[in-house]
């Protein structure tokens, strides 16, 4: 039976931008930075999840202060 892969931390990290770029965005530092701490374990479930409620909250604002 072969040894599943398992991704380095870097290699899941050069993922999230690569798709990002697929999809015609680009990601800020900040996300990159974030994205980096989570594939290397250094966030728990809850910060990760307050982390996207800020995020939320941002582009919420954002949309309301465009209209």
């Amino acid at each position: 039976m072969r040894t599943p892969y398992i991704p380095k931390p870097e290699e899941i990290v050069q993922d999230v931008i690569a798709s990002a770029r697929l999809e015609g965005q680009t990601l800020s530092q900040e996300i990159i930075a974030v994205a980096r701490r989570i594939a290397n374990g250094e966030m728990t479930h809850d910060e990760i999840k307050a982390w996207q409620r800020t995020r939320v909250d941002e582009i919420i604002a954002a949309a309301r202060s465009h209209k």
